[in-house]
């Protein structure tokens, strides 16, 4: 087992707005939230630190939505935490396999 660091990702929502914070260490996440045209970098860990965090900021316009978007962007079905307006989940990441069982 790994005993390194765990991806995973945050997600909250902004005061009573249509806008929600991801916050997140996860490489494949963090390509995935860098295509969108309308996810923007608000935040990131300081200089010196051993972890890697990137904050966006994403608009969405209704709770169902962005929880249904956060399920996709993390692979996660429903392997996914929700306690006081805080979304977490680790990063699942897809092994494909081929005909013959390679991977």
């Amino acid at each position: 087992m790994d005993k390194g660091i765990k991806e995973i990702t945050y997600m909250w929502r902004e005061l009573n707005d249509n806008w929600y914070r991801i916050q997140t260490n996860s490489p494949t996440v963090i390509n995935k939230l860098k295509r969108r045209q309308d996810a923007k970098i608000c935040g990131k860990t300081t200089r010196g630190s051993t972890v890697y965090w990137l904050i966006f900021r994403v608009q969405y316009n209704k709770p169902s939505t962005a929880k249904q978007s956060f399920k996709r962007l993390n692979n996660c079905k429903n392997n996914f935490t929700d306690r006081n307006g805080l979304i977490s989940a680790e990063t699942s990441i897809r092994c494909s396999t081929n005909s013959r069982g390679e991977v």
